[in-house]
């Protein structure tokens, strides 16, 4: 491993990430309206191609990454990429929704909230389109897992290129799987911590220990999602795998929300679900991480 190398590509990238998340989550929190949930975004995906510019620039070229598109031995790995997290992930919702059933709503009460929160009336859209609640839930399932990964791919593919395609590989020169893995998914989870803690990502700020116990549980999260893309991308040694499973788990988190109830005290409880990376919602993923991370260090010392 180039240590100096990977100390100078982690400095750089979490820098650039912090500052530009910083700006766009303060941004955010000043401007509560639909436009500013868009500048938010907007500057969340653009962010996401900052372990890519670095990691390129660090590399001196594009070379290395893996970008020919390969399917001869792997090629079953692509429904796996695209369908293995929305699984999983309805999974952990329904883990979490068997102990707070009362969170359970298919009414669609808790996206017309939080629509209404950033002044858009969310009902009215929908009977203007000639939709209900439960045909926008039904198209918008079906998307997640039919073409939303593969559009998703493209921007998931500018932290790919920096985690798995750089950062992963070259830990993995000096520590062993699991020591990268940790480290690895460490360094991810930073890179979101400043919105985390400004504009309240992924758990909102209700929860108990907010910031300090999100940030920890986020990291397992990435830790569990990190191990499952390294998997891929060393399997594959083509980094469209790994970008078209991160662009499946982006496509589908986000459907659980429409479940939820319009009720105040869940914003305590996202901490543990019903999204992917709750304390309880995780539990299906890191059982699946712990049994294929124990199968492929097992093959590992047997070559």
């Amino acid at each position: 491993m180039n240590t100096k190398k990977v100390i100078i590509y982690t400095s750089v990238t979490l820098v650039l990430a912090w500052i530009i998340q910083s700006v766009i989550s303060v941004y955010y929190m000043q401007h509560q309206t639909a436009e500013g949930q868009t500048v938010f975004r907007i500057g969340l995906s653009a962010m996401m191609f900052v372990p890519a510019i670095v990691a390129i620039i660090v590399n001196k070229g594009f070379k290395g990454f893996g970008w020919k598109p390969k399917f001869k031995g792997c090629g079953w790995l692509i429904p796996v990429c695209m369908f293995a997290p929305g699984i999983v992930a309805i999974a952990g919702a329904a883990l979490f929704f068997l102990f707070f059933p009362g969170f359970l709503d298919f009414s669609g009460s808790y996206l017309i909230a939080q629509g209404e929160q950033l002044g858009v009336d969310f009902q009215a859209m929908l009977t203007e389109k000639g939709m209900t609640i439960q045909t926008y839930n039904i198209v918008s399932i079906l998307g997640a897992f039919l073409y939303a990964p593969f559009i998703n791919m493209f921007v998931a593919l500018g932290e790919e290129l920096g985690w798995r395609g750089f950062l992963y590989p070259e830990l993995n020169k000096k520590f062993a799987r699991p020591v990268t893995w940790i480290i690895g998914g460490t360094i991810w989870a930073a890179f979101h911590f400043p919105c985390m803690a400004i504009a309240g990502y992924e758990y909102g700020f209700d929860y108990p220990g907010f910031p300090f116990v999100g940030w920890i549980v986020f990291t397992v999260s990435c830790i569990i999602m990190g191990t499952f893309e390294e998997m891929v991308y060393n399997k594959t040694k083509c980094i469209w795998y790994p970008a078209l499973l991160h662009g499946a788990v982006n496509a589908t988190s986000f459907i659980l929300m429409f479940l939820n109830a319009n009720e105040p005290d869940l914003n305590n409880y996202l901490i543990l679900g019903p999204a992917f990376n709750g304390v309880i919602s995780m539990i299906p993923m890191a059982v699946l991480a712990v049994i294929l991370g124990v199968s492929v260090i097992r093959k590992d010392k047997a070559v």
